[in-house]
Formats: C-alpha cells, structure tokens, sequence
C-alpha cells in the first residue's frame, strides 16, 4: 500500500498561544464530531478528520532503468478515485498545520464504481489500471515539477482548506508574535512489510520538503501524525535559524535582544522530537537523529540564543551602570534611570 500526503505548517496569527480551550474552539470543524487534545509534554490539539471526495490522476515516475526519464515530463499517470482525509493541528496553542493523506490501493474492480463504493472506504484512493507503489510514489513527490498538474490530485488545496476556517476565527488578533514564514512538507510511504525500514528528508528551497519513507504496516492516520510531527520540529529549526540570520549578532546588542527575545518566550519550548510518532515509527526520528541530527542542531542554536541574551542583558546593564555612574560624578539625581 501506498500512503501520501502534505503538511502546511505557520505560526497561528495571534499574539499569545491560544488556551486548550480556545484551541478546542477553534478546531471544531465539524458538528458533533471531537476534538481530541493532548496536554503532555506540549499541549496539542487536532481538528476532527474530515473527507474530501476526489476523482482525479496520480502520477507516475519514469522507470528507473529509463536512461531517458525526465521528470518534468508526462511520463504517465493513474486515475483514482476516493476520499482524502484532512484535519487542523495546533501545537502549544501557536503553530498551525493544515495536514492532508490518504492510502492509495490497487484496483479491486476493473472498472469506476458508485460513490457510495468509495464512501464505504473512507481515506483511500483506489486506482483504475496499473499500481506501481514506488513509482507512484516518485512522481507524487515531485508532482510540482511537472509541466500539466491541471488533473493532479492537489493535496496542497486540501491541507490549507483544513485551516482556512480556523485562520478566520475572530478570536485570532492577527498580530503573531514573531514574523516567520510558512513550511511544505509533501509525503510518501510505503507500507510493505517484507521490505526493510528506511526514510529519507530533503530541503527543497526555502520553504519545501519532501519526506520518503518505508515502513511495515502501520494506519495511515498513525504515518501522518508523524509526518506532523516531523514537520513541526522543521518549521521550529527554519524560524530560529531564520531569526538569528536576523539578529545582527556582535554588532548591534539591542537589536540582538528585540529580535531573538521572542524566540524564548514563544518557541523554544516547543521542541519534543518524536513525542506525536508512535512506537511503530519511532525509526523515523531514530535515523533523523543520527544524520543530519535535528536535535543536535536545535540545541546549537538554542544555546546561541539563550548567550546572545545573556550577554545582550549583561551588556546593557554594564553600560546603564556606566551612565548611573557618570551621572553622579557630574552631580545629577542618582535616581534618574531607575525611575
């Protein structure tokens, strides 16, 4: 089976972190249906999942011992048809996903059903004619490179679809405390359980990543949580080394203290790799880890940050300490500065 989806991921407009209250409000996509919320080790909540039908053309990549493939080119595609899940997360009442997915299956009729066909598997794409996992998968994550997308499944439109009510709520004041800008992480898996486990994570630009993996059979909704997951902690690396790019650091310290005192008091807190990735695909961080070592790059900065903090605040004072001190010695009221 073949699992895909993509992941929008901001900081909530709003200048505090919403309550699990609020956040529970917020999230509330659909009559009747839960919220499910969590408070430990940071607070997350997600939207109910809602389904979008979709009849449409997937993809498919050049075979790999096509010494002509070009990957811009249409090199063929699949017709599915199905639903796509969705749902909003919200991560320590600050950072924003709109998450899209679904599984996509081998044909099991040779030919189109009713809606009611698909609506009876919901959150699975069924093909009509061939089934290639790996080249589906290939395609899927580069769809964007292609010439015509026009017949696409567009996972891009679902996932900011599942925010877009949550970005109008009125409680939002649209004033975020730290001006950053947004992450894509486009997916894929491969749930074969005679195949060995194996991920792969790459940049593409500034703002778009794509994630590979392998895996045995896991729930796609359990796959997605930790394609989630991973997606927050980038956008968490982005933003900081974003704001520290910012902060003209060794030239001027106020500056310094303006730009990255927002990071302490509304990011770095939020970091707990692997804690929304279930015990199935805890290799995911496992591999992450060791290379290229995410938690090794945001203590890195973390430390940067908390230092230019503290010696920013130490600077100052010796220098307001300075001008208390001249201030006496040319007798003026010693009390001035520290009213």
């Amino acid at each position: 089976m073949l699992i895909v989806g993509e992941i929008h991921t901001a900081l909530l407009p709003h200048s505090r972190p919403l309550t699990p209250e609020e956040a529970r409000a917020a999230l509330s996509l659909a009559v009747g249906e839960t919220v499910v919320q969590w408070a430990r080790p940071v607070p997350h909540t997600a939207s109910p999942t809602l389904l979008h039908g979709v009849d449409c053309r997937l993809p498919l990549a050049p075979k790999q011992d096509n010494p002509h493939a070009d990957e811009q080119s249409a090199n063929g595609a699949v017709r599915a048809v199905g639903t796509v899940c969705s749902r909003a997360v919200l991560t320590g009442g600050h950072l924003l996903q709109g998450s899209a997915w679904t599984a996509v299956a081998p044909p099991s009729r040779p030919r189109r059903m009713p809606w009611s066909y698909y609506l009876a598997r919901p959150g699975t794409l069924e093909t009509i004619g061939n089934f290639e996992a790996e080249r589906l998968a290939r395609a899927f994550l580069t769809a964007e490179n292609r010439r015509d997308r026009s017949e696409l499944l567009d996972t891009a439109a679902i996932a900011r679809h599942s925010i877009h009510d949550v970005l109008a709520r009125p409680v939002l004041d649209q004033r975020p405390p730290v001006k950053t800008g947004s992450t894509r992480l486009r997916w894929a898996a491969i749930a074969d359980p005679g195949a060995g486990r194996a991920v792969a994570f790459r940049l593409v630009g500034n703002d778009r990543r794509r994630m590979s993996m392998v895996t045995g059979v896991v729930a796609p909704e359990q796959i997605a949580a930790a394609a989630e997951d991973l997606a927050v902690h980038d956008w968490l690396l982005t933003a900081v080394a974003a704001r520290i790019a910012l902060a003209k650091i060794g030239e001027d310290p106020r500056h310094t203290l303006r730009t990255l005192r927002p990071v302490v008091d509304h990011l770095m807190h939020l970091w707990s790799a692997g804690a929304r990735t279930s015990r199935d695909l805890e290799f995911l961080w496992d591999s992450l880890e060791r290379r290229p070592g995410l938690s090794r790059q945001w203590a890195t900065m973390t430390e940067r940050v908390r230092s230019q903090i503290d010696y920013g605040a130490a600077d100052l004072a010796a220098k307001m300490l300075d001008m208390m001190e001249q201030n006496q010695r040319q007798g003026g009221a010693p009390d001035h500065f520290l009213r």
